[in-house]
């Protein structure tokens, strides 16, 4: 097995759990502060990021989540538009996996792509701790991993221990490490910067209360160090749908909870995994109705989206590519006529 599909298979088995994880996440009982009803009564935040939509011509950074070059020259066929952002996950393993490069490889980066990187990265390693890293041990493995991606693609994004408020991940924070948490997260963010100046921070949380904080904000570690905001939202618990959405957008947590607090620490935001999941019974399969709710908030709320990526995993357990839900992916492309910054850019997309 080559170096590429074992970090492969690692991402394959975390991502397994992640999804897994989120039933309990999202079902857990609520006890965050409630959250605002609208996302549009402050002002919007001052400075974005540069170079939004470079490629694509929408209205901020659009791409997809896949670690197969192919499968994401396929993507941007499919919806008419070129990629932004890539989604990329370093394997996890050792500070010597994360610094491999098989996700920098042609194999996972298309010939050509000239955009961002949205880099998922643990705060620690699994041979690593929480307490290590909050006391600054690690900082130079961040500056080494910051050069390494400033390299090729120096305005990248980067998720330091993402979805830290589901207790999946051997980074997650609760109550007794949360203080931790937050010092490690500095540390990461102010040596990714070292390395690469021009890298946005994302604090990346998982959609709803979760189940390792009552309360995510818990974990905020600070406006200094962070760039953007961001929200991993997938179909789940309960499926989206008319009735449901209402849920998922004003829940605590939920998608106006996030995108008000962007607002009121005037930081941009984004969503850096969402999909359907139709390989898994508690989703709502090839459901267009959670298309349409998460492309209509993204485009209500385009005054603060620095990016998305779509999760096109065409692996069992997921089955989220667009590819193999034709419901979905009408949707997706029906609504992509929305997110362009001129009209007629939609329509000859679609010609």
């Amino acid at each position: 097995m080559s170096v590429r599909r074992r970090a492969r298979s690692s991402v394959v088995v975390v991502a397994t759990l992640a999804l897994a994880g989120l039933l309990g996440a999202c079902s857990a009982p609520a006890t965050p502060p409630e959250p605002s009803a609208s996302t549009t009564s402050t002002p919007t935040p001052t400075q974005g990021p540069p170079g939004h939509g470079m490629s694509s011509g929408l209205k901020w950074d659009s791409g997809v989540f896949t670690h197969d070059a192919d499968y994401s020259k396929a993507f941007a066929q499919m919806r008419q538009a070129p990629l932004d952002v890539l989604g990329v996950a370093p394997t996890r393993d050792s500070w010597q996996q994360i610094h491999g490069t098989w996700w920098l490889s042609p194999s996972t980066i298309p010939e050509g792509f000239t955009g961002k990187l949205n880099v998922a990265v643990p705060l620690f390693p699994e041979d690593g701790s929480m307490e290590e890293a909050a006391a600054g041990n690690y900082n130079e493995q961040w500056i080494k991993l910051g050069q390494l991606i400033a390299e090729r693609y120096p305005d990248s994004y980067v998720r330091p221990g993402w979805e830290m408020n589901i207790n999946n991940w051997h980074w997650s924070a609760n109550p007794d490490n949360v203080e931790q948490f937050k010092q490690a997260f500095r540390h990461a963010a102010q040596s990714l910067r070292k390395g690469g100046p021009e890298l946005r921070i994302v604090f990346n949380v998982n959609e709803g209360k979760g189940n390792s904080l009552p309360d995510a904000t818990m974990a905020y570690p600070g406006d200094d160090v962070v760039d953007i905001i961001g929200i991993d939202a997938y179909d789940w618990n309960p499926p989206y749908n008319e009735a449901t959405w209402q849920k998922h957008k004003t829940q605590p947590g939920g998608w106006d909870f996030w995108g008000q607090f962007a607002r009121d620490h005037g930081k941009m935001f984004s969503v850096p995994e969402w999909g359907v999941i139709a390989g898994s019974p508690d989703s709502g399969g090839d459901n267009p109705a959670y298309i349409t709710a998460v492309m209509g908030w993204m485009r209500d709320n385009a005054d603060i989206m620095a990016f998305d990526t779509y999760f096109d995993e065409r692996e069992e357990y997921c089955r989220c590519s667009l590819s193999q839900n034709p419901k979905a992916q009408q949707a997706y492309q029906e609504h992509l006529k929305n997110w362009w910054t001129k009209p007629e850019a939609a329509a000859s997309s679609s010609k």
